[in-house]
């Protein structure tokens, strides 16, 4: 008897705690859909900031008990009825339980996408086949390679400016960074300041990267991956870094985090070989030590305090450079707040956004002033929408506000063209950054992305955005086969 109320709270507590699970998805994380969510299972576990999970169940400790004392209400009726009739016969306790979980565990499943996702497994899309541009693309540099400063700004979108500058704010969280869209080159999706949307399997921080630097979405494929290591991660994408590796540049990303999470040091490794900064170097170099660790490695202050050192040791040489930079404060859930922040408003996430606006202004003025600057083109883009909805929601008053991630071309190659009232998304990132440093693309298309610099239709413009996302999450041979597996 003992056992079977053990194992029968066991299975309730579980049910509930998968159900709220699945509730606290969705509700908070709008953007991601249930690939993504794959992906992160089964490559971001480790080494994640393992506080995320703690504050999600904070917030919901109240209802499991609430939850817990409704589910349970049937076995105490059942329990008093059999106290006053001993030899009445009682219902099964672990049946009752055990159909509460299965029927839990369906709930979650579906709130979170994942019949979706195997339906659309069963569905063949040849977007691949018709429109990925690779093989018979030429890239020709110019005689002078520029250097390249890619800055990936966690969690930012252009929503976080005002709605007078073209945001969603009342007022603007970002002043500075709305400054420097006004004052260089920012491809939008109106008249005022905008950006790129995102499509379906590029909305975590590393498919959020991959789109940008290969123009591919991420895929997960039911059966293996080739995820986890840098030897088969993405074989058959020929990306940013395998490009300028190819025309000698030097590589280097740093993260202010560990770039192991989520795969990220696979795919630099792989594409291109890039020289890794992140937690565990600045440890290993004595800039801090293990017990310093802040958030999920160390403070964007530190990261742009050490990107310096690394970026003039980069300017050094005498190859061009390309250094890539991924902040982490603005991470939800509600970001990293420096000791050296303002407190401006009572809601800390925007407190971090402030004040990371700031911290990135300043650093982009030191890059401005050093020698190197006048052959380097610095790339400003925000890795994917920020994943904290409820955020958002509560401060975008305007229900028709579409939101979209930041970008900012600054020192640009070629000038400002086409850059207003455009529907594009991040995949288009890629190439237009290539041109950004002066490469000339044959056909203006690389990957699923198009040189937003030229007149040239994105696949957005051409089929219509839902149209496109449709087609993204169908199961593609062409992906599997040649992307995935370079088969």
């Amino acid at each position: 008897m003992k056992n079977k109320n053990i194992l029968t709270f066991f299975f309730i507590l579980l049910g509930i705690i998968i159900i709220l699970a699945g509730i606290y998805y969705k509700e908070n994380f709008t953007e991601q859909d249930f690939e993504t969510l794959f992906f992160n299972m089964v490559y971001g576990v480790k080494n994640a900031n393992t506080a995320i999970i703690g504050i999600g169940f904070k917030e919901n400790i109240i209802k499991i008990f609430v939850l817990l004392f409704l589910i349970y209400i049937p076995i105490i009726i059942n329990y008093f009825i059999n106290k006053k009739n001993p030899h009445k016969k009682s219902f099964n306790k672990i049946i009752y339980s055990s159909i509460f979980l299965i029927i839990s565990i369906l709930f979650s499943l579906i709130k979170i996408g994942s019949f979706e996702y195997i339906k659309n497994q069963n569905t063949i899309s040849t977007l691949y086949e018709d429109k990925y541009s690779y093989e018979d693309v030429k890239i020709t540099f110019p005689e002078q390679k520029r250097n390249l400063i890619y800055i990936f700004l966690e969690s930012t979108e252009t929503s976080l400016a005002s709605e007078e500058e073209g945001g969603g704010w009342s007022y603007t969280l970002i002043p500075e960074l709305a400054k420097l869209e006004k004052e260089n080159i920012n491809f939008s999706n109106s008249e005022k300041l905008g950006g790129a949307l995102t499509t379906k399997e590029t909305t975590c921080t590393t498919s959020g990267m991959i789109a940008q630097t290969s123009g591919v979405p991420l895929k997960m494929k039911i059966g293996k991956n080739y995820y986890g290591d840098a030897s088969t991660f993405l074989p058959g994408v020929y990306a940013l870094g395998d490009i300028l590796k190819d025309e000698g540049y030097n590589l280097e990303a740093m993260f202010g985090s560990d770039a192991s999470f989520g795969g990220r040091e696979a795919y630099f490794k792989k594409h291109g070989n890039y020289k890794i900064f992140d937690v565990n170097t600045a440890i290993e170099q004595g800039k801090m030590t293990k017990e310093d660790k802040v958030w999920w490695g160390y403070s964007d202050d530190n990261l742009y305090s050490w990107a310096k050192d690394e970026i003039t040791d980069l300017a050094s040489k005498n190859k061009p450079f390309n250094f890539i930079l991924l902040t982490a404060d603005t991470h939800f859930i509600d970001g990293y707040l420096s000791e050296n922040a303002d407190n401006l408003y009572d809601n800390q996430y925007e407190n971090v956004f402030a004040y990371s606006s700031k911290n990135l202004y300043r650093f982009v003025e030191w890059i401005k002033t050093q020698d190197f600057y006048e052959n380097t083109t610095i790339v400003i883009v925000g890795d994917h929408l920020g994943m904290q909805s409820k955020f958002y929601k509560e401060h975008i008053k305007n229900k028709e506000y579409v939101r979209t991630v930041y970008n900012v071309f600054m020192n640009s190659a070629i000038p400002e063209t086409n850059s207003k009232n455009r529907q594009f998304s991040t995949l288009d990132i890629f190439p237009t950054v290539l041109a950004s440093i002066g490469a000339k693309i044959d056909g203006e298309r690389l990957a699923l992305g198009t040189n937003l610099f030229s007149g040239k239709k994105t696949l957005i413009e051409e089929m219509g955005y839902e149209e496109f996302n449709k087609e993204l999450v169908k199961k593609s041979n062409y992906y599997n086969e040649y992307l995935l597996q370079n088969n």
